[in-house]
């Protein structure tokens, strides 16, 4: 209730001043920030999406227009934390120079609707497989439901495969039962066995970290393998927006996987880097790193254990003294994912991966736009860790 009384007053706000807001833009939103909001931003952006509002209609977007500038200003989205120029990756979800430019001078210039005759084509919620129905399809048992005094929920729970020879996997996705609500998962592989931090690379046992509007982890060149009889986890945040306060709200989510071919891949593995355990305090800067002990090549990275609102550079190290950029990364809360390296870094033994971690933070806005959460930020003196995903050199550790 609350939400929805500041968001009405926010509204009347915009509207009031509307008519004293002078018309600057050479751009409109039909002609020019429609197609962009339809096709960059209408994946969440969208009636029963799980964005606080839609932008696919004017009478939607144009009261939202200041806090459009100051989240495109703030890099808050689209929602891509990796600083651009710095490392390679593949499927970075930013907007073009010109795209920016013709949103934000819409967004400063007064709001122009353009011909209001003209009839703009409807825009609906696409909730389908994106890489097309799944080699094996596993429904949650039961519906998970957000009780409505409760804005938010975590749910974890674990799915059988009932695959009685292993398998390899090339891709794993998720199709929200109720997309609205579905603010992110991660998707792993159940073991009773502990990794060895300090040990030599260990199958890769986080099979996604899923984000709606995002393409799936899909890679032809690595696999995951599961064993027989494999237990999937599943670990899914619920969020509701301002819509949706004091409802009670169910989900039932499906996690689709997608067998690799019979060879041609290598396994996913990944190499823990971890700092000292006292590394995690505001206002400090942490380097830490690890030296590998055999030739390999790094193809993804992501976030094992990170404050959010913190920055983040990781860097190969050759022997020979040549630096390889990896990624500089502004974390956020619940925007996790793995980045995938547009090529392979091919390191030698005896190379060192660097990490430098500036825990301020990096955004005065963030505070505006979701406040540090104690839960999701490691207990003081906890370590900071990445999961740098590698395959074996030499096209060793294949699928047979």
């Amino acid at each position: 209730m609350f939400g929805a009384l500041v968001l009405a007053a926010f509204v009347a706000a915009v509207e009031r001043g509307e008519a004293h807001k002078a018309i600057t833009s050479k751009y409109t939103y039909n002609n020019d920030v429609f197609p962009i909001f339809r096709d960059r931003c209408a994946q969440c952006h969208v009636d029963n999406g799980v964005a606080p509002m839609s932008l696919t209609t004017y009478k939607d977007a144009y009261p939202w227009a200041e806090s459009i500038r100051a989240e495109l200003v703030a890099a808050h989205m689209p929602p891509w934390n990796a600083e651009e120029g710095f490392g390679d990756l593949k499927h970075a979800r930013t907007l073009t120079a010109r795209e920016l430019d013709v949103v934000l001078t819409w967004a400063t210039g007064g709001n122009p609707q353009g011909d209001v005759d003209q009839k703009l084509p409807m825009v609906t919620l696409k909730n389908g497989w994106v890489m097309g129905t799944p080699d094996l399809a596993l429904q949650m048992p039961a519906d998970v439901t957000v009780p409505a005094d409760a804005l938010e929920a975590t749910r974890e729970l674990v799915l059988p495969t009932s695959i009685t020879t292993p398998r390899w996997v090339r891709a794993v996705d998720l199709l929200p039962g109720t997309p609205r609500i579905v603010r992110s998962a991660v998707i792993y592989l159940k073991s009773t066995g502990s990794g060895d931090r300090d040990g030599p690379p260990a199958p890769e046992r986080v099979l996604a970290l899923w984000l709606p509007g995002h393409q799936p982890e899909s890679e032809a060149r690595t696999a995951f393998r599961l064993p027989a009889g494999a237990e999937l986890g599943v670990r899914i945040h619920y969020k509701k927006t301002w819509q949706f306060e004091g409802q009670a709200i169910a989900d039932r989510s499906t996690i689709g996987l997608y067998f690799a071919p019979e060879n041609g891949a290598q396994e996913l593995l990944t190499v823990p880097v971890t700092s000292a355990a006292s590394a995690a305090s505001r206002g400090q800067k942490v380097t830490f790193s690890r030296t590998i002990d055999s030739d390999m090549k790094v193809v993804a990275l992501r976030p094992e254990q990170v404050p959010p609102n913190i920055s983040v550079q990781v860097e190969a190290v050759r022997p020979d003294g040549s630096r390889a950029p990896m990624i500089r990364l502004n974390t956020r809360p619940d925007w996790s994912r793995r980045y995938w390296l547009e090529n392979p870094i091919e390191l030698p033994r005896g190379s060192r991966i660097e990490v430098v971690a500036d825990l301020e933070n990096p955004d005065l806005l963030s505070e505006a736009f979701g406040a540090i959460s104690p839960s999701r930020t490691p207990p003081p003196g906890g370590p900071i860790e990445l999961a740098i995903n590698v395959v074996a050199a030499h096209g060793k550790g294949g699928v047979p």
